[in-house]
């Protein structure tokens, strides 16, 4: 019988997948200068698959943090005196409190357009839409960087440095894009390129776990 952690990264494998298979069908149904968000606002292409996927990527994030738990403690790579050692749980911490505000991304959709500050007067909805859907991302990407910086050369150290240099790229860009430029092109495409990055990565990361030995 597979042990709890071992059940927990094979079921967040198989619903990273689904999930990011999904969100995947429903953004590419949506004009890429458009927001990523807008893939699940009434009358697009597919609203409804956009935002189950959201929630199903949300569970598998829940279901990481279990093995997550289990990663080794770790120092952030700062200069000097500034270096400081890491809870060995911070990584487990993340994934579980991007979850439920992924959820919250998904149940709660942002008006036509989903207009964002500065360039835009924004609706209560989309603030709140905006606030899961960022600080899902951000959690992630410490997540990220947590597993990149393990002490042990092993293949979860691997795949946090692989996502380093996949998703922070497109995550930081698309902050610049949204803070500088607003709607448009780049924003779009660097919206997803994250979107896309984060999903493999999550995806990768459970089954990594599910392989490794207890």
């Amino acid at each position: 019988m597979p042990s709890p952690r071992r059940w927990c990264a094979g079921a967040a494998t198989a619903l990273a997948a689904t999930g990011a298979i999904g969100l995947a069908v429903s953004v590419a149904g949506s004009a890429p200068w458009r927001y990523v968000s807008e893939s699940g606002v009434a009358g697009a292409p597919h609203p409804t698959l956009y935002r189950v996927s959201m929630l199903v990527l949300a569970a598998s994030l829940a279901l990481l943090a279990v093995p997550a738990r289990h990663t080794g403690t770790t120092r952030l790579l700062l200069p000097g005196r500034l270096a400081t050692a890491v809870p060995a749980g911070l990584a487990a911490a993340a994934l579980a409190l991007a979850a439920p505000l992924a959820a919250l991304s998904g149940a709660v959709t942002c008006s036509p357009g989903c207009p964002l500050p500065p360039y835009e007067s924004p609706q209560p909805r989309d603030l709140i839409h905006a606030t899961g859907a960022i600080g899902a991302l951000l959690l992630c990407a410490l997540a990220i960087l947590v597993y990149a910086t393990q002490p042990d050369a092993t293949t979860l150290r691997r795949a946090g440095r692989l996502g380093v240099l996949l998703a922070f790229p497109p995550l930081i860009l698309s902050a610049i894009g949204i803070l500088l430029l607003g709607r448009g092109l780049f924003t779009g495409l660097m919206e997803r390129a994250a979107l896309a990055a984060v999903s493999a990565w999550l995806v990768h990361t459970a089954s990594v776990h599910l392989r490794a030995k207890p």
